[in-house]
């Protein structure tokens, strides 16, 4: 059995709310071996954090936005 080096970082993805305006942030695991990612989100495995995020306000589809991408303002 072979062991292969997993690089562990902790990413920060920023989320917005297209029909209420709501803007969150939330802190991802992504622990990376060769070609493959295993993502968590508080301490247990995640979808990716692109993959069909909901808005905790209103549960519309929200879009997210790696950690350093600008949100849309606000109107």
């Amino acid at each position: 059995m072979c062991v292969k080096d997993v690089h562990t970082s902790n990413e920060r993805w920023r989320f917005h709310c297209p029909r209420c305006v709501w803007s969150w942030e939330q802190v991802f695991e992504a622990r990376q071996s060769g070609s493959h990612t295993a993502w968590y989100h508080d301490g247990l495995p995640s979808q990716p954090p692109w993959i069909d995020p909901g808005c905790p306000a209103c549960g519309a589809s929200a879009k997210a936005f790696p950690g350093g991408a600008l949100i849309p303002p606000q109107p």
